[in-house]
């Protein structure tokens, strides 16, 4: 185990925006979240790294969630 790791998230967009209102699939699990890039539609990946790139943990969170 290291003492230094790294954590980043990543957005899975289900969808574009225009088409919110029609996507049916993830319609009650889905959240929309403002991100650097602007507003999108779906999840967030999680990762914490440690300093070799070795994966610690993974996250699958809906977009509205902080890591």
């Amino acid at each position: 185990m290291t003492a230094i790791a790294f954590i980043e998230s990543s957005k899975l967009q289900v969808c574009h925006n225009l088409r919110i209102l029609r996507h049916q699939v993830f319609k009650d699990t889905v959240k929309r979240e403002k991100g650097m890039m602007g507003w999108f539609y779906g999840f967030k990946l999680h990762f914490i790294i440690n300093h070799h790139g070795g994966i610690l943990s993974v996250k699958v969170t809906t977009a509205n969630v902080d890591g």
